[in-house]
């Protein structure tokens, strides 16, 4: 099938599929994966692994789109008002999260390199699943804001984690010394390189927009300017969310008044991309894998789920966060993919030089964050909903 055609169909399959769910009271995210379940390789192949390969650049658009978005919601009021609140939280449900699937799976396979890797990939919290329902219910609110200053937030936190658990994993696999470099330098340099980037962009893009009067105009050039800095940060293996985020955080700070259309503008043309990239996500997610998860996955699945659903509450009760946001927030925080995902594949990649044991590690590293990644982009949007239903934050039922 040609993919012009393929994506046509995908778009109106993929929109009334969203709809079904939706009237079942099922956010419409969960109906776009699970039509791309659907044509994907695990039922029909009409979306195979190598025609996604193909349409790779759609999904980081969508990927920038959604960095950005988040990082127009994370004002500096917001900050100033629940900054103490943010970080107290996201130190807690990412390290608690981390120690605990540490734990279970060091005790259960007796290989702490192996755990201490699951447990630095289970920190990371997917942003697109997660925002989209919120966007989906016009949500607003103390929990609402403080949901997505997590999930901006915690890529960062995943790629430091990484860091020390790579660099503690090499010492136990390979006998050799601590290595600095990977330890801090590479995770702090990584995210230093991203935020520079997504500065950069956005003070040129606030400077040009000013000079800008027609509209069609300001759209081509926000466009050109977010696909410009997420794929600088793509080329140089950064992440393109955070670059993105960054971007979008300047410019809501700098002259949020001046440039509140450019967020419209975006948003406006945003709903058939996110479509693409939640039926491409469908599409990638592999139900074989459910059955190589094994005991080691299911500890993963409860370790990083009662991790972040114990971190979120001790972090909100200890920096005093309200009620809603101690009770709720752990249900928010599921969802797992890109940044989980892609440092599974570094880890693999990393480790193919150190012999059976270094395969072994890397090949169960890989297929546990696969099959678990299946499972948590199913649960999470649901979850998120049943989070700000309960705390009263949802202003637009679907």
């Amino acid at each position: 099938m040609k993919i012009l055609l393929l994506i046509g169909i995908v778009l109106f399959a993929g929109l009334l599929t969203g709809r079904v769910f939706e009237r079942l009271g099922i956010p419409q995210v969960v109906g776009y994966i699970v039509f791309g379940i659907l044509i994907g390789d695990s039922f029909s192949g009409i979306l195979g692994r190598d025609l996604l390969d193909h349409l790779t650049p759609l999904t980081s658009l969508a990927l920038a789109l959604i960095g950005f978005m988040v990082g127009g919601e994370l004002k500096h009021s917001v900050f100033r008002k629940y900054g103490k609140q943010f970080f107290s939280i996201l130190f807690s449900e990412g390290l608690t999260a981390m120690f605990l699937v540490a734990l279970l799976v060091t005790v259960y396979t007796k290989d702490l390199a192996l755990g201490l890797l699951l447990g630095a990939l289970s920190s990371a919290t997917a942003p697109a699943a997660t925002v989209d329902v919120l966007w989906e219910y016009h949500s607003k609110g103390p929990l609402t804001t403080t949901i997505l200053a997590i999930v901006a937030l915690d890529d960062g936190l995943s790629l430091i984690l990484y860091g020390f658990a790579l660099a503690f994993a090499d010492v136990i696999a390979s006998g050799s010394g601590l290595s600095l470099e990977m330890m801090i330098i590479k995770p702090l340099t990584e995210i230093a390189l991203s935020l520079l980037i997504g500065i950069t962009a956005g003070i040129i893009l606030d400077r040009v927009l000013v000079r800008i009067k027609n509209k069609d105009d300001r759209l081509v050039i926000c466009l050109g300017a977010l696909v410009l800095a997420a794929g600088a940060s793509e080329s140089l293996d950064l992440s393109l969310i955070l670059t993105s985020m960054t971007m979008g955080l300047y410019l809501t700070n700098v002259h949020p008044h001046r440039n509140e259309a450019v967020f419209e503008t975006i948003k406006a043309f945003a709903p058939p991309v996110y479509i693409l990239f939640f039926v491409f996500v469908g599409a990638r997610l592999q139900i074989g894998l459910l059955k190589e998860m094994g005991i080691i996955g299911i500890l993963y699945v409860l370790g990083r789920t009662a991790g972040k659903w114990t971190g979120a509450y001790f972090g909100a009760t200890l920096s005093r966060a309200p009620e809603a946001v101690r009770k709720y927030l752990g249900f928010a925080l599921f969802s797992q993919a890109g940044v989980a995902v892609g440092l599974a594949l570094d880890a693999y990649q990393h480790f193919q030089s150190m012999g059976a044991r270094g395969v072994e590690m890397g090949s169960t590293i890989i297929n546990i964050i696969a099959a678990t990644t299946f499972l948590v982009q199913i649960i999470g949007p649901p979850s998120v909903k049943f989070a700000i239903s309960r705390a009263g934050e949802i202003t637009r039922e679907a």
